[in-house]
């Protein structure tokens, strides 16, 4: 179940986070885009981006991607993947990068395949072109891990692909984002620096205004080869290098995925649909030519790398998603509490449990006690003298005349009788049926009316009101058993019947007659109430069992509720405390008040017992003991249907947060969250969280240029703050990419201007590099200028 939990805080999130993208201009991009991930090792980042294009970008279907490697990746992304196999490179560590980049030469017919393939996407571009405002212009990033051996073939497939998908645009624009891993974890840490930095190396030759290329790759079905070609000119229009440390020095927690934000973030910057100046707040528009220039000045050598750094604060939507479900449990839980309280004394009635009903049900089944003894008068007797019978005791006389006759018809023409009608009754199902169909199946009442009504607290209740019956009838029954007793042990002679003359046989005999019919009316009647009262401690012990035990399985059912409390309470909890600490302050209170104001509109709707329909929760406690997980899908279903859709959930994440903040302020609270203190809070954590993806020295980065741009609603207070922060001492570039989203604020810092020589990873590498080439080891597929 909790695995249902995350799901539905995670389809909430999702949800939540495209609000406001469906048809927006501004979160789609203008011109195709079609993304290269070359090497095994960038299989990860593959799966990564085209899962984040499509949260992101309205128009994500047209984009197409491409995976070459030496291994295929699984094909379970979509109909827009496509994949290429490298040739089989030879095993060899020493020389793997030109090993990698012959093979691929060499063998022509994997060339075709790739030709076609190549041909193939160029044609899903078409096929989708209407996603697209501009079909002109064709967008390529190549995605690469600088320590793969396949960057050694970044030269031919860039030219490859710019020749033939050239054929059908007019332009074709390649940027490369090179993603560096300086985490050196593993015994390979030295070959992985080595690779990476002459990958490096080979950088700053593509990036040369006079590179050109030109090899036979385009390949026909006949065989005829055709050259791919690039330039004089450099290979990319811009370099972004992104690390795994940024310029702080922190090695980053996300890794890939926040590598893959970053080049989402850069490419919606660069190519999106813009319908009007409002995302610039009048300034600060991106210009991507602006930035080049200042990247690479004209008239300097050596190219000008880029690096950027992406932030993002959300609401915590996850945690929100949970907290609701949970409040919205206990407050239907508290609801149902509240119908059970005081309603133990309405047990009785519907149970049919008053207590008259139980003497009379037992009458029932029993003679009268005048005619308990009527069929006994007839029975025979032994010819004994009144004489004779007057000094004996009442046991004594009746022994005399039936012997155990009398009490043997009893037994066998009143007692077991009464036993078998007893039975017949059903008195414990009949209990069990009213119970549940009249408290049970009463979805207002269910398993948790059951427990509480029937909770061993209560003296006053019915299973206290049974067992003092129980008490009073056994209590009862042994005094019967005692008068009985009492009455056995009295002589003849002083009981009050009529006996006859003293002279005569005639009188003897009515004498005799009298005092049977005396003896039989008092004994038997006494054995006739202490029937009843057997009958009674038997009936109340069969209520008690069958509450006891309904009371057990109640027991049972409320504490699964329990245990469904607690699961959502702690994955609530869970959620709050993986949200930042001011992100997730006050989620709960908050949360608490959002849900109890909902369901008070709806109850003021609707009947107070609508909960209960099946259309929404149905019987509660009932069907969460039959089945946890399907109930709770009911509970998720109206949570998305009925609270989570609320205007409440629909404000800015500002407004939002700030109301949070303060929920559980008192007036004279001096610890009240400001609107002021919030925003410097967000602003600050955007500003560090978006530290540049790259570890480079300050001291001989001469030409750092900087530009930073929010995404997010540029109407808001918080853009409007941002931008006045130091809006008289900004050494930066500062811009607004607007969009109708309440879900978050985004952060992109973009920096170039640096060298390869000014980074960390660069001047780490060229000891490895230079040791491995003293070592016998071969980097490089093309020739490189001599170091300087």
């Amino acid at each position: 179940m909790r695995e249902k939990l995350v799901a539905f805080a995670n389809e909430y999130a999702a949800a939540t986070d495209s609000t406001g993208l469906i048809g927006d201009e501004q979160r789609s991009i203008h011109h195709p885009l079609v993304f290269l991930f070359l090497g095994d090792t960038s299989a990860e980042a593959l799966h990564e981006m085209v899962e984040i294009n499509r949260r992101r970008w309205d128009n994500s279907a047209g984009v197409v991607y491409l995976h070459i490697g030496s291994k295929p990746v699984e094909k379970d992304l979509g109909d827009n993947v496509y994949v290429w196999t490298l040739p089989e490179v030879p095993e060899n560590a020493r020389t793997v990068r030109p090993d990698t980049q012959r093979s691929f030469h060499n063998d022509q017919e994997k060339l075709l395949e790739l030709n076609v393939l190549l041909r193939r996407m160029n044609s899903r571009i078409s096929e989708y072109g209407r996603v697209y405002s501009n079909l002109q212009r064709l967008n390529v990033a190549v995605v690469t891990r600088l320590d793969d051996p396949g960057s050694v073939l970044v030269p031919e497939l860039t030219a490859l692909m710019e020749t033939i998908f050239g054929e059908h645009f007019r332009s074709v624009i390649v940027d490369l984002y090179g993603l560096l891993e300086e985490k050196q974890v593993g015994e390979a840490f030295a070959l992985r620096a080595s690779l990476s930095f002459s990958f490096l190396r080979e950088l700053d030759v593509l990036q040369s205004r006079d590179y050109h290329y030109s090899g036979p790759l385009q390949v026909t079905g006949e065989g005829i080869t055709l050259p791919a070609e690039h330039g004089p000119a450099p290979l990319f229009d811009t370099v972004y290098l992104l690390s795994d440390k940024d310029e702080r020095g922190i090695f980053t927690e996300s890794g890939i995925r926040s590598s893959c934000e970053t080049i989402a973030s850069l490419n919606l910057l660069k190519y999106r649909n813009v319908r009007d100046e409002k995302d610039s707040l009048k300034q600060g528009a991106y210009n991507h030519q602006h930035f080049k220039q200042n990247v690479a000045p004209p008239g300097e050598e050596g190219g000008g790398y880029a690096s950027a750094g992406y932030a993002r604060v959300s609401r915590p939507n996850q945690a929100i998603a949970l907290t609701v479900l949970y409040h919205l449990y206990r407050h239907v839980r508290g609801r149902m509490e509240e119908q059970c309280a005081g309603g133990a004394r309405a047990l009785p009635d519907l149970l049919r449990m008053e207590p008259q009903l139980w003497d009379r049900a037992i009458d029932a089944v029993l003679p009268e006690r005048e005619k308990a003894a009527d069929e006994m008068y007839g029975l025979m007797h032994e010819p004994v003298s009144y004489g004779q019978l007057k000094s004996m005791t009442l046991k004594e006389a009746e022994s005399a005349l039936y012997g155990s006759a009398a009490g043997l018809f009893f037994d066998m023409n009143v007692k077991d009788k009464a036993v078998q009608a007893f039975a017949d009754q059903n008195f414990a199902k009949r209990l069990e049926k009213l119970l549940l169909e009249r408290v049970v199946a009463e979805p207002t009442y269910g398993y948790c009316a059951v427990r509480t009504w029937l909770s061993d607290e209560s003296s006053s209740g019915l299973l206290g009101e049974l067992r003092q019956h129980l008490r009073d009838a056994a209590a009862r029954a042994d005094a019967v058993r005692g008068e009985l007793e009492s009455f056995y042990g009295e002589r003849v002679d002083r009981q009050p019947f009529s006996k006859g003359s003293l002279f005569g046989f005639k009188s003897d005999k009515a004498s005799v007659k009298n005092f049977i019919r005396y003896l039989l009316d008092e004994v038997y009647g006494m054995k006739r109430d202490l029937l009843f009262l057997e009958l009674k401690q038997k009936l109340m012990s069969l209520y008690l069992d069958v509450l006891e035990d309904m009371r057990e399985r109640a027991k049972l059912a409320v504490d699964k509720m329990d245990r469904l409390e607690k699961l959502l309470l702690d994955t609530s909890r869970s959620g709050i405390s993986a949200a930042r600490d001011y992100l997730g302050r006050n989620i709960n209170e908050y949360y608490e008040h959002v849900v109890k104001q909902i369901a008070a509109e709806m109850e003021g709707r609707r009947e107070a017992r609508f909960y209960y329909d099946d259309r929404f929760l149905g019987n509660v406690s009932v069907q969460i003991d039959e089945d946890t997980g399907q109930w709770l899908e009911k509970l998720m279903a109206m949570a998305r249907r009925d609270v989570l859709v609320h205007p409440l959930f629909h404000q800015s994440f500002e407004d939002e947060l700030l109301q949070r903040a303060n929920v559980a302020a008192s007036y004279d609270n001096q610890d009240v969250l400001s609107k002021e203190d919030l925003f410097r809070d967000l602003y600050v954590t955007l500003e560090n969280e978006a530290a540049i993806r790259t570890d480079v020295y300050h001291s001989t980065h001469r030409n750092r240029h900087e530009e930073k741009y929010f995404f997010g609603d540029a109407g808001s207070e918080f853009i409007q703050y941002a931008f006045a922060v130091d809006g008289g001492s900004r050494t930066y570039k500062l811009g607004c990419v607007h969009e109708n989203k309440p879900g978050g604020i985004e952060k992109l810092r973009l920096m170039g201007g640096f060298r390869l020589d000014d980074l960390m990873v660069y001047r780490n590498g060229r000891r490895y590099y230079e040791t491995y080439l003293e070592n016998g080891y071969s980097f490089h597929g093309m020739s490189m200028p001599e170091e300087t």
